[in-house]
C-alpha cells in the first residue's frame, strides 16, 4: 500500500506532527531533525535545522535546510 499524504494548508514556519499517542503536536521553525536518509551533503544521522517548510506541485513536503529545500522523507523530526 502506498503512502498517502493530504495537505490542505500549510504555513512555512509551522509542522503539525502527531506523536506515537495520537496527540497533535505543532512545531515552529527552525524544527530540529535527524538525516536517516543520505541526500545532497548530508550524511545519516547528521542533526540539521528546518528552516521553512512548504508543499510541492505533486502534495509532497519539502523542508528548507541551509538555502535547499529537500523532501521530508529523508528527516525524522526531533533529532536522532
Amino acid at each position: 500500500m502506498a503512502k498517502y499524504q493530504k495537505v490542505e494548508f500549510l504555513y512555512p514556519n509551522v509542522l503539525l506532527v502527531i506523536n506515537s499517542k495520537g496527540s497533535i503536536i505543532e512545531l515552529y521553525t527552525p524544527i530540529k531533525a535527524c538525516v536517516i536518509e543520505p541526500i545532497g551533503a548530508f550524511e545519516k544521522n547528521t542533526i540539521v535545522y528546518i528552516e521553512a517548510i512548504v508543499k510541492s506541485k505533486e502534495q509532497k513536503l519539502l523542508y528548507f535546510i541551509i538555502g535547499k529545500w529537500y523532501p521530508y522523507h529523508h528527516f525524522k523530526v526531533g533529532g536522532k
